[in-house]
């Protein structure tokens, strides 16, 4: 069940359906609250990646706490992926994602199986240091993707 949650929730996050919210707020308000989300999604990533780098003690349950964190919060994004918000100044959103919605979403689906894989595997029994390396590294890596094409 977790697996379609994570699936339908982080790989529909850049679908551009209307939503409530986009009525009750202002655009530039949705960006604000989607880089609030991206923020505590950062963060949640960070905790992993010194984990994985040893710059801290590596713990297990933390570290599936922290994917699952990311994942929780990540299922607020889809609201906030609206067209009144392409224009805002503030957002660091790359007109590059507006124009290619089918290229922006594949990336947002990589990010969601990085995640999912990463969610299931560190909730298993004698996850360690070693297997949390690759999974982390896969999931900075679909991050840095997006990054890359679509982000100020």
């Amino acid at each position: 069940m977790l697996k379609k949650v994570v699936l339908l929730t982080i790989g529909g996050v850049f679908a551009t359906a209307a939503v409530a919210q986009s009525d009750i707020f202002k655009a530039d308000d949705l960006v604000k609250y989607r880089q609030s989300i991206y923020q505590v999604m950062g963060a949640q990533a960070k905790v992993m990646g010194a984990m994985v780098k040893g710059e801290i003690d590596f713990d297990a349950e933390a570290l599936h706490q922290r994917a699952l964190n990311m994942g929780n919060v990540g299922k607020l994004l889809g609201e906030t992926y609206v067209p009144a918000t392409r224009d805002v100044e503030e957002s660091n959103i790359l007109p590059a994602a507006w124009e290619d919605m089918d290229g922006f979403s594949a990336k947002g689906k990589a990010f969601g199986g990085a995640l999912e894989e990463l969610i299931a595997a560190s909730g298993e029994p004698g996850f360690d240091a070693a297997m949390a390396k690759p999974a982390v590294g896969k999931l900075m890596k679909s991050c840095k993707a997006c990054h890359d094409d679509y982000r100020e």
